[in-house]
């Protein structure tokens, strides 16, 4: 139940920043009563700081999990990195929670930690992939920032096959 709680919360900030996150609100969304709520959080700070906990296991920490376990091959790996956060939604949460960083610091510094988190990750794959470290930093800042950047575009769109290409651009050595 506390999964639901947590992903009712995302999506309510998604939709409405925080202040879109309200108890009674996440709880008829979710056809259950307020009580449920305390049973998994003491209040809405609660479960805003497990929210965004939540968001950089979920959505870094697994996910890189799961990239590790592909084949070693970097084209493969980024790519697959890429439709996880452009295709299937993976990052559609960030928005969220880099607006709510504006306006809280302890906000803020936790996605500079998630931040730092994803560039290193990327970088050791670019490392693994045969790029000395300082160009692997490089090619991985700027394959993050054009993962975090690609959703906010809304044209010119991508044309069939050019998130491959753009990625096998970046695995090129």
């Amino acid at each position: 139940m506390q999964q639901r709680w947590m992903a009712a919360g995302l999506e309510a900030l998604r939709k409405g920043g925080v202040a879109g996150v309200r108890i009674e609100r996440l709880a008829a969304d979710l056809g259950i009563s307020k009580g449920s709520f305390y049973w998994h959080f003491r209040d809405r700070g609660h479960l805003l700081r497990e929210l965004l906990d939540f968001w950089a296991r979920e959505m870094t920490e697994l996910e890189f999990e799961r990239i590790a376990r592909l084949p070693p091959r970097l084209d493969e790996r980024l790519l697959a990195l890429a439709r996880d956060v452009l295709e299937k939604g993976l990052g559609r949460y960030d928005p969220a929670i880099r607006g709510w960083a504006r306006t809280d610091r302890s906000v803020a510094a936790a996605v500079e930690r998630v931040d730092g988190r994803r560039v290193r990750a990327l970088a050791q794959l670019f490392e693994q992939g045969g790029f000395a470290a300082a160009q692997a930093r490089l090619r991985a800042r700027l394959f993050y920032t054009f993962l975090l950047g690609e959703p906010q575009v809304r044209a010119p769109r991508r044309h069939p096959g050019e998130l491959e290409r753009m990625v096998a651009m970046l695995a090129a050595r």
